[in-house]
């Protein structure tokens, strides 16, 4: 379900510790990025969501017109293009570092591979520590379930929420 609606609606996938939600949300005025790391609330709304547990991702359990999440359970977002997970003012210059490393999360029931791209020395305390983001972007990532091996989720960006994040490191080039 991770596609772009016109310029207007993003479609993505949202884990819980229980849950995948599919749905769409409206980015005419803020990135998902900038969303999910707004400090002013706590809530995400999406639309047309799809509810389904991670044991079976593929069977839909519920499906409603409108949904909340809170934000501070949600594990990980995936989308499929990278600019769809950067911040407005990552997508230019700046943030495309010269380092590109390619990295391991663990986070709640899922297993998180994909690349960190940096513009100084990679300290992994320091992308968990450092700034106000509460989501950071894992890019070319895959998301795997430890739940159910075999079950993989894919996208251009991972959003990886910091506070769920069990286990991080570097994978050896």
């Amino acid at each position: 379900m991770e596609e772009r609606l016109g310029s207007n609606w993003l479609v993505a996938d949202f884990f819980t510790n229980r849950y995948r939600i599919s749905g769409r949300l409206d980015v005419r005025h803020k990135k998902l990025a900038a969303q999910l790391n707004d400090h002013t609330t706590a809530f995400l709304q999406i639309e047309n969501v799809y509810i389904s547990n991670i044991e079976t991702p593929a069977e839909i359990i519920a499906s409603h017109e409108v949904a909340v999440l809170r934000k501070g359970n949600i594990s990980a977002a995936v989308v499929q293009r990278q600019e769809d997970g950067l911040l407005r003012e990552q997508t230019y210059g700046s943030y495309l570092g010269t380092y590109l490393r390619k990295v391991f999360l663990a986070v709640s029931s899922y297993e998180i591979e994909g690349y960190l791209r940096l513009s100084g020395k990679l300290d992994l305390r320091t992308v968990l520590t450092t700034g106000t983001d509460t989501f950071f972007p894992v890019l070319d990532g895959k998301m795997g379930s430890a739940v159910r091996p075999g079950t993989v989720f894919s996208g251009g960006a991972i959003l990886v929420n910091k506070e769920h994040v069990g286990v991080f490191f570097v994978e050896e080039e």
